[in-house]
């Protein structure tokens, strides 16, 4: 789907991973956590490459918040990819990963994205845009 802007983009990125993540603890399936791993680190990638440097200078706390609740789904990725998925605490770490990530995005698309628009002009936003799909194009192309 090619996006209109930065917004749309980082939407369907957060539309994406809610459903791989609903899907994931509904069933009780974790045959979908490479694609939630890889989903949500390319959408880490360019955020914090390219769309919250943007807003960093006029919305720093905002920003800063944003970098450590990626932090947080980094880590619980990684325990995540290391513990065995036959583990009884493999899927209610997923769960605590899934509110984890909601909550991000829910705030990212209240907060951060209202706040961007006001800071960030046409011309850098369709730069962010490129940038952005560059940055998930050569991530996803790493795992193939």
């Amino acid at each position: 789907m090619a996006e209109n802007n930065v917004y749309e983009l980082l939407k369907n990125d957060h539309d994406n991973i809610k459903n791989l993540l609903r899907e994931t603890i509904q069933n009780k399936d974790p045959s979908q956590f490479p694609k939630i791993q890889k989903e949500w680190e390319s959408h880490m990638l360019g955020e914090e490459i390219y769309f919250y440097p943007a807003l960093r200078k006029k919305e720093s706390f905002m920003v800063l918040e944003r970098y450590e609740e990626h932090e947080l789904g980094k880590k619980l990725i990684y325990e995540l990819d290391k513990l065995d998925k036959s583990d009884e605490r493999w899927m209610p770490k997923m769960g605590v990963l899934q509110e984890i990530i909601e909550l991000h995005i829910d705030e990212e698309e209240k907060e951060i994205f209202p706040k961007a628009k006001e800071i960030i002009n046409e011309d850098n936003e369709k730069y962010i845009l490129d940038k952005i799909r560059d940055e998930k194009s050569r991530y996803v192309k790493s795992y193939l």
